[in-house]
């Protein structure tokens, strides 16, 4: 079965400073893109210089969450946090335009949260 691509976004990483609480985004222009697999759901992060695929983790039905860091008050941060463990990925909005920030929340966390159980919808966002 061929995979298809849910859901996509222009994001940077950002990653912890130390032992802090503190995230300092890399430079690096990404993208975050969602697809479907054999039923999973995979969650890609991709460097949009070289084209390679750095992060594929496949998540599970209700196993994260992807939410606004309202703390950052100099940027448009966004964590994958997993309930399952103390693991968080931190992502920074790299697109110029705010507009979809809340519909790709809420795209973002209905497709985790069906997994491969209902099925995924045809409700595709493209932010380009």
């Amino acid at each position: 079965m061929a995979s298809k691509i849910l859901l996509q976004f222009k994001a940077g990483r950002c990653f912890r400073d130390g032992t802090t609480n503190t995230v300092k985004p890399d430079a690096t222009k990404g993208l975050v893109y969602m697809e479907e697999e054999d039923g999973l759901l995979h969650f890609f992060w991709k460097n949009r210089i070289t084209n390679s695929v750095e992060d594929d983790l496949i998540l599970f039905p209700g196993d994260a969450e992807l939410l606004k860091v309202d703390e950052c008050t100099t940027g448009r941060v966004l964590v994958l946090k997993f309930k399952s463990s103390s693991q968080k990925l931190f992502f920074w909005l790299q697109e110029s335009n705010t507009d979809r920030d809340q519909i790709v929340l809420q795209q973002a966390n209905t497709l985790i949260n069906q997994g491969g159980e209902g099925g995924f919808g045809d409700d595709d966002v493209n932010m380009e």
